[in-house]
């Protein structure tokens, strides 16, 4: 069985002011033609198709289109080839996503119902045949290759939509038989989907032992790398939740969502949180993931315990300078991960293909105004161009400088040397070195009042941070796991969904 694994095309969604869309359609036709090319059994889009809960038209055709191309791939007997898995991230709303799942066509399936986390996707297709037993003298197959003819392969799918600790917990709670507390953070909710797919993967397991298991999910598993361009996720202060959680579960492969770099996790075979993460984005001679190359095999332990591959295939397009690639190139890197699950074998083996968007290199130059203006314009005036002017004071004219000599220069900021004295002597803080809305609030708190904030007040900040993210629609799409946003899909026009 082979399977094609994406996630985080945040259809909609705009770059420094640019549209994305064309090169959004266009990456989704090549991904098309890939699962044509490659014969891939199942696709599995781990959330934020879209860039926003409330997504427009145009972003909805681009979905539709995808989809019924994708689940119009037939056999050599005229039948569906293509089993398309999609589940809502935090940019997407679970409800709107899901809207009209039960009357897609059979081989789609929208999963955005906490209620069905448990419930996987069953996909089969026919074993290859395999004899055991030679050819007898009148040239007839021996009853070995027989029984292989009509075994099936079996791969069931446990879509994991992304889990609002806020909303999750209630509907956790009562599918869990003991009414356990559930702790309010991404583990808590986690380790509680955990524990049920656990049990289904066992039970399943007893009477098909040689099943394939593989979950979906959109989360923020400790020791990946994170982007500029991922939307805050952070209850109580943590956004993550550990790679141990995944330890022994049963599972073959994890296919994750909601980081933008494509790498793999670590998963600790001992259950130790000491997972680490490595660079999908970088291949054998630092180009960048190449087509066929093999980056993960043989890591599970086999048997109902194994231990998963666990891998985010990253976003479908750059959606920050952070993500481009060294030496630049167009498309960025950014990459799908082929997953074969052999028959004769319990190890998936991974390769990744380069996604051919057309999106121009993005670019991060810093430089003089002379070097901007100089020999950088040179080599990048047609690329996507992140422009530091390094001075000690502001150049007149510099903006339209730059604007003239590159074709899209999208962010431009100034780092001036002579930094000027606020009043009572103290240095203005230079925000652009924060990271987070909580880094700006502690810096104003060491600004005003000369001292870091307490453990109490940066409590109060974090809330603070939270509730406003919510409140204006920033944060996690707070329908995107309600109960009975969906079940089953096929192929007809989905409705609405969120960010990604």
């Amino acid at each position: 069985m082979r399977i094609l694994h994406t996630s985080d095309w945040h259809i909609g969604r705009r770059f420094k002011g640019v549209d994305l869309a064309e090169y959004q359609r266009r990456a989704l036709e090549w991904l098309v033609d890939v699962v044509r090319r490659e014969h891939i059994d199942v696709v599995c889009v781990s959330g934020d198709v879209y860039d926003s809960p409330m997504p427009s038209a145009a972003s909805v055709d681009i979905l539709d289109a995808a989809l019924t191309r994708l689940s119009s791939i037939v056999d050599d007997a005229g039948k569906p080839a293509v089993d398309v898995i999609v589940t809502p991230g935090n940019h997407d709303s679970a409800r709107k996503l899901g809207f009209g799942a039960h009357m897609m066509r059979d081989n789609v399936h929208l999963r955005c119902s906490i209620g069905d986390i448990a419930t996987p996707v069953v996909v089969t297709r026919p074993r290859a045949a395999s004899p055991t037993a030679a050819d007898d003298a009148s040239g007839k197959k021996g009853a070995g290759e027989k029984r292989g003819s009509a075994a099936v392969e079996t791969l069931a799918v446990y879509a994991v939509p992304y889990l609002d600790p806020d909303i999750a917990r209630p509907t956790l709670r009562a599918m869990l038989e003991d009414d356990a507390s559930i702790p309010r953070s991404h583990a808590g909710v986690m380790g509680a989907a955990m524990s049920l797919i656990r049990a289904d993967i066992a039970r399943r397991r007893a009477s098909n032992p040689r099943m394939k298991a593989v979950m979906m999910a959109h989360a923020f598993v400790s020791g990946a790398n994170p982007s500029d361009s991922e939307r805050n996720i952070a209850v109580g202060g943590v956004d993550g939740v550990p790679a141990a959680m995944f330890a022994g579960s049963g599972l073959d492969y994890l296919a994750l969502g909601h980081l933008h770099r494509a790498q793999r996790v670590t998963v600790p075979q001992d259950g130790r949180d000491d997972g680490d993460a490595v660079d999908g984005s970088v291949s054998v001679d630092g180009s960048g993931p190449d087509e066929g190359l093999r980056v993960d095999e043989g890591m599970n332990a086999g048997g109902e315990g194994r231990t998963p591959i666990a891998r985010y295939s990253g976003s479908l397009l750059a959606y920050s300078f952070s993500e481009g690639c060294v030496p630049p190139r167009e498309g960025n890197g950014k990459s799908v991960v082929i997953v074969d699950m052999p028959e004769d074998s319990r190890e998936p083996s991974i390769r990744t293909l380069n996604v051919e968007s057309g999106q121009p290199p993005l670019v991060q130059l810093r430089g003089t105004p002379d070097e901007l203006l100089g020999s950088l314009a040179e080599r990048h005036a047609r690329d996507w161009v992140s422009a530091t002017v390094v001075c000690d004071a502001y150049p007149h004219g510099m903006y339209q400088k730059i604007d003239a000599v590159y074709d899209h220069a999208l962010e431009k900021r100034f780092d001036i040397r002579r930094r000027p004295q606020a009043a009572g002597g103290r240095a203005m803080a230079n925000l652009h070195e924060a990271h987070s809305e909580i880094d700006v609030l502690k810096d104003f708190v060491r600004y005003t009042l000369h001292r870091d904030p307490t453990a109490d007040e940066t409590a109060v900040l974090r809330q603070a941070v939270e509730r406003t993210l919510d409140e204006a629609g920033d944060g996690p799409a707070k329908d995107s796991t309600r109960k009975d946003s969906t079940r089953k899909t096929a192929a007809g026009k989905p409705a609405g969904k969120g960010r990604g």
